[in-house]
């Protein structure tokens, strides 16, 4: 009976999964082909490539730092507070100071760091962290009482129960907070070089555009589709596969 309850689920998955990647595909590839077409055209003779490749890339850079501190600060801080057992305490807490609108920190963060890449840096890690704390919090906080029994008589206690327990448990949150920390983070990092005009791909997006749409804006715009698209078919779209391929079977 489980088995036969079981394979509808697994196959279910796959056609969902085979159906989303098919329509994903098809978007990159009207969006590569636009490129090619306004390539071939002309269009993007203007463009100063390599200056748009270093903007993107100091962007990356700045973005692939804060996620690690982020991921790192929000995983151990979330560890930490089911080990100790307070989550229901400190959980309307953090839900308050993660509903303080973000971009209204940037005087605060410009007043310690200046007009600087760090404070890009440690502005997107206030931003990036808040969906990766939650969502492990939350694992923690739902986890079934007879998974916490278990641990417990099979000797999970004090440290040994973080490291043998509540990080496997937390696993799958990890990964469905950093895709959305993510998300926020190239929200955070491009709005902030915007606002402060600090060197980076926002910086050249607002200089691109003072002029209205121009070729050097459609172009950046495109760069980051791209990446974007390749990061997440290549990073998160097998980690994703892997993780939901476990629960359907």
């Amino acid at each position: 009976m489980i088995h036969s309850v079981a394979r509808p689920h697994a196959r279910s998955w796959r056609s969902t999964h085979l159906l989303l990647r098919r329509r994903s595909l098809l978007i990159m590839a009207v969006a590569i082909g636009l490129v090619v077409i306004l390539w071939s055209s002309g269009y993007f003779a203007g463009v100063d490539w390599t200056t748009l490749f270093e903007a993107v890339g100091r962007t990356s850079y700045r973005l692939a730092i804060a996620y690690a501190i982020a991921v790192t600060l929000g995983v151990t801080l979330a560890l930490l507070i089911g080990w100790s057992g307070i989550t229901d305490a400190v959980f309307p807490f953090f839900d308050v100071l993660q509903n303080i609108p973000s971009f209204a920190l940037i005087p605060l963060f410009i007043y310690f760091f200046g007009f600087t890449g760090q404070m890009i840096i440690f502005f997107a890690v206030s931003s990036i962290i808040w969906p990766i704390l939650f969502a492990v919090l939350t694992s923690i906080k739902s986890a079934h009482t007879d998974l916490n029994d278990a641990a417990t008589i099979f000797g999970a206690m004090g440290w040994k129960r973080m490291t043998t327990y509540l990080a496997p448990l937390s696993l799958p949150a990890i990964l469905s907070g950093s895709i959305v920390g993510i998300a926020i983070g190239w929200e955070a990092v491009i709005g902030a070089e915007i606002i402060t005009s600090v060197a980076g791909f926002g910086y050249f997006i607002k200089d691109a555009s003072v002029t209205g749409i121009s070729p050097a804006m459609i172009a950046g715009t495109f760069t980051i589709l791209i990446i974007v698209f390749t990061v997440n078919r290549l990073v998160w779209a097998p980690l994703l596969a892997d993780s939901a391929r476990r629960y359907a079977e």
